[in-house]
């Protein structure tokens, strides 16, 4: 009687558990591939992969706090940004932490490119993903987080 008694409670259980998992970390392997895509974005000097990781009503916000917003004013910013700053030589993206609550991923990190000009970007960002209608992950909201804190001084 009590192995009958365990065994239906044992597999409620393991069934509970499982559900309450995420699938298979859809968002981080989605977040890994928009850092990617930045990455080879940045080192061909093309915004097409980079871009195709936004949503249509993404903001975009520099370390000054200057915010553009939506997919074709993003665009139109990022094309200006790559005319000035000029294509990478390597760059890298490294995730210090991530969370997922519902619909929505905060991944926060620093991205780093050394130009083909001789200078290098260092940028610390708060990114915000989101799930979307056919499951995938797009940016809905980022923020590259100034490196300098005049609190600080």
């Amino acid at each position: 009687m009590t192995r009958r008694i365990l065994t239906p409670a044992a597999i409620a259980l393991l069934a509970a558990t499982a559900a309450a998992r995420p699938p298979a970390d859809a968002a981080r392997r989605g977040i890994d591939a928009g850092n990617q895509a930045w990455i080879d974005g940045i080192k061909a000097g093309d915004i097409r992969p980079i871009l195709a990781t936004y949503a249509e009503d993404a903001v975009d916000c520099s370390a000054a706090g200057e915010c553009t917003q939506g997919i074709q004013a993003i665009e139109r910013a990022m094309t200006a940004q790559l005319a000035a700053l000029g294509r990478a030589r390597s760059a890298r993206v490294t995730t210090w932490g991530y969370s997922e609550h519902g619909n929505f991923a905060y991944e926060w990190g620093q991205a780093e490119a050394s130009l083909e000009n001789g200078k290098t970007l260092v940028e610390p960002y708060l990114t915000v993903w989101q799930r979307q209608p056919n499951g995938t992950w797009k940016i809905f909201r980022n923020l590259v987080i100034p490196r300098n804190n005049p609190a600080q001084k």
